[in-house]
């Protein structure tokens, strides 16, 4: 059986970005796959301290809620992250969680596990959906380098309203379709 781990960095546990990461979910389940979800906001993630531990052992030594999301990423098959765009970039919750991802390659920038499929899931205000490519391009390089592989990236644009996700039946067919494929 696949596991499927998603993170959720949105502070709306009703609003966008979860609407999308909840259908990529429910394909995963469909598809028979044992998922996890955990909502950023409600974890204690606690910031990097550049102390390069994780890089030489493959274990990050703060005791926080990491521990688990780490182990979560590890074991998993295929991970999800979805965030609003906040100031081009993804939230400051889930760049935490980023920050302490290093301990998934090594002293060598090699990778310590297989690689996993990425489902990269974002919502922004913004109607353009070209308007933070750039970052997003910059997320999927950096991801690559801890192994995960962007196989699908769902955007939804001109978000201002949180419940814009739930009223879009081609965003939501293709969230559910991508949870389904991984």
């Amino acid at each position: 059986m696949k596991k499927v781990v998603a993170f959720i960095g949105s502070p709306r546990k009703n609003g966008n970005t979860a609407t999308l990461v909840n259908e990529v979910i429910r394909g995963a389940q469909e598809a028979g796959a044992d998922t996890t979800v955990f909502n950023l906001y409600d974890m204690n993630i606690k910031p990097c301290q550049g102390c390069l531990v994780c890089r030489r052992t493959g274990h990050c030594i703060m005791q926080d809620d990491l521990q688990n999301m780490f182990q979560a990423i590890v074991d998993a098959d295929a991970v999800v992250f979805g965030s609003p765009v906040y100031v081009w970039q993804v939230s400051a919750q889930m760049k935490l969680l980023w920050d302490r991802l290093c301990g998934l390659f090594d002293e060598n920038f090699q990778p310590r596990y297989a690689a996993k499929s990425l489902i990269m899931v974002y919502s922004q205000g913004n109607p353009n959906s070209q308007a933070f490519q750039i970052s997003f391009q910059t997320n999927e390089a950096v991801l690559k380098l801890l192994n995960l592989q962007v196989v699908d990236t769902l955007l939804q644009a001109g978000g201002t309203d949180p419940h814009a996700a739930a009223n879009n039946n081609e965003l939501l067919l293709q969230a559910y379709e991508a949870g389904k494929a991984v």
